[in-house]
């Protein structure tokens, strides 16, 4: 029997959470393929990191290096290359459709910048943000429609796709979630009320709804209170800078510099509520970290949010440009006279791939 040849593409996925994509993908496909049946090549920037067992490198470092690298590989040299490999499988990785000639054809989408409209403030901290968001416009919808199918990360992301490019080829793959729960506490001040939002500081993350809330507290609450940010201090981020230098003479600020995972851990632990005041995101992983905990959550009234929050009680909802209605749900918290407007699933899952195993079996069978 020919063994069936996959390429798997990552090639700009080299930090955060888009190489944790790609480590988890690589990694379970080593595991789940049979050396007798199946072909593995994997494009990545550099395979340090990543050397599991029955895969191919080709290694590109320089796609990262500019715009042009990505475009030029994505979408010239690619098709030199599947013509020369004859995949029967070329599954993209990092939201754009590539120009290739395989079989069967597949793309997972994550990137949530196509869905934000960036201010002035957005360009003015990150000009990439913006950028992304006129290119991603536009390569989301190149190619897109020869995918065998479009892997979401969200239903409502799914709804979006349909309607934006007129596709019904789209399945919801959450992000696979495991519990990490720790018994550890993080040394907080044990005579306050303490809120986290663990983040990193991008414009979008609106950290400052939460730091112009604070001011508009009774002093009851602001001396019973601390706030708690990740990866701030000591970053050279223009926006971490800016955050430090406007807010940083709030006392009821805490500013951590970057934390390690059992840090973090710890921290949701110790802390009394979540705050999380994104945007935009394509899922939220600390809405599920501080549910593990069952936590009280205070999040943003949006569909991301209420999606990777769930069914869950201990849970209200804020506009995430109105202070003045956080500051509100952080009274009410402190004085205990929250009523949590709790939330519930309102879509079918049953359709759901939930883990990356169910992914290669649907790719293969499809």
């Amino acid at each position: 029997m020919k063994k069936k040849r996959i390429i798997i593409s990552g090639i700009n996925m080299v930090e955060g959470g888009i190489f944790t994509i790609l480590h988890n993908v690589l990694k379970e496909l080593s595991t789940y393929c049979n050396p007798a049946e199946l072909e593995l090549i994997a494009l990545v920037p550099s395979k340090k990191g990543l050397e599991f067992p029955h895969i191919q490198y080709l290694e590109f470092p320089d796609s990262k290096k500019s715009w042009f690298k990505r475009l030029y590989y994505e979408y010239f040299y690619f098709k030199k290359l599947s013509q020369e490999l004859q995949p029967d499988i070329w599954f993209s990785l990092h939201d754009t459709t590539p120009n290739v000639v395989s079989k069967k054809q597949f793309v997972y989408c994550h990137h949530p910048t196509t869905f934000f409209k960036p201010t002035w403030k957005d360009w003015q901290f990150d000009i990439k943000i913006g950028i992304f968001h006129l290119l991603y416009d536009y390569l989301f919808q190149f190619n897109i429609k020869k995918n065998h199918c479009v892997f979401v990360q969200q239903h409502w992301i799914k709804d979006e796709f349909e309607k934006r490019f007129g596709l019904s080829n789209i399945i919801v793959t959450p992000p696979p979630f495991v519990e990490q729960l720790t018994e550890e506490k993080y040394p907080f001040d044990s005579e306050k009320i303490h809120f986290l939002y663990p983040s990193f500081p991008r414009s979008y993350k609106n950290h400052e709804v939460i730091l112009n809330a604070i001011p508009l507290l009774p002093d009851f609450v602001r001396d019973k209170v601390q706030f708690h940010f990740t990866t701030i201090k000591d970053n050279p981020s223009k926006y971490a800078q800016y955050l430090e230098s406007t807010y940083g003479h709030l006392t009821s600020v805490v500013f951590h510099p970057k934390v390690n995972r059992k840090q973090l851990l710890a921290m949701y632990n110790s802390m009394d509520a979540l705050i999380f005041p994104s945007k935009i995101e394509t899922w939220g992983l600390p809405i599920s970290e501080a549910k593990a905990y069952h936590k009280p959550l205070l999040l943003a009234d949006l569909p991301y949010a209420k999606e990777a929050c769930g069914t869950y009680d201990l849970v209200s909802f804020f506009d995430t440009t109105k202070t003045k209605e956080l500051a509100h749900l952080i009274t009410q918290f402190v004085d205990q006279t929250i009523a949590y407007s709790g939330n519930s699933v309102t879509f079918d899952s049953s359709t759901e791939l939930k883990n990356w195993p169910a992914v290669f079996d649907y790719m293969l069978n499809a």
